[in-house]
């Protein structure tokens, strides 16, 4: 009788031993398998980091090889030839949040530069529509047709690569070129539209 009872103990404390390796067994299973799917989701988070890195070096060398500035590794390009455009000299009659967006511009020093720059025979500038390059008295004569007053440039253009750095969480913008808009004016002085002078491309 007694030999009995125990082997009856013994095989219910065999089962139990049994069913708790399995449940063990299993949660070690979901374990490994949570593990692999979050060492999965690593490797392609990994991945997508190694890839923007990778879009980030080569957008790297093409700005270097085009503009010949400095990019840190890490930048990934997001935006390509984006045109940007600014009234600089917005109607003071007129709506005073166009008049508000650009109170901290003082960009007269660029505007007179890039001038210089033409006139010293240092920088080609292009005609805005058809790309052709333009001489120092091509743009003299342009700058006749706003009498010399270059403070009648009322619109800015810039064309520009966009960046971004995910890890720091921060954009940077690259002009790659400038256009300058010299004011058009209706019969009652009022200005109506711009007429592009020239691109002037950015190092």
């Amino acid at each position: 009788m007694n030999r009995i009872a125990l082997f009856i103990i013994l095989i219910a404390l065999f089962t139990s031993c049994g069913e708790g390796g399995r449940e063990k067994g299993g949660a070690s299973t979901a374990g490994a398998g949570g593990t692999e799917a979050g060492d999965s989701a690593n490797t392609k988070s990994q991945g997508g980091t190694s890839a923007m890195n990778r879009a980030g070096a080569d957008s790297s060398t093409a700005l270097n090889r085009s503009a010949g500035t400095e990019l840190h590794a890490g930048a990934v390009l997001i935006a390509s030839d984006i045109v940007t455009e600014v009234i600089i000299k917005p109607d003071p009659e007129g709506d005073p949040w166009e008049v508000e967006k650009v109170a901290g511009y003082n960009g007269q020093v660029l505007v007179d530069a890039v001038f210089s720059r033409i006139y010293d025979g240092s920088m080609t500038v292009y005609d805005y529509h058809s790309g052709a390059p333009l001489s120092p008295a091509d743009v003299k004569k342009i700058e006749s047709e706003f009498k010399n007053d270059r403070t009648k440039i009322g619109k800015i253009s810039f064309t520009e690569d966009w960046y971004y750095f995910p890890e720091d969480n921060r954009v940077e913008k690259r002009a790659k070129s400038v256009t300058f808009g010299y004011e058009l004016y209706n019969n009652t002085g009022k200005v109506y539209a711009y007429r592009a002078a020239f691109r002037a491309d950015l190092n």
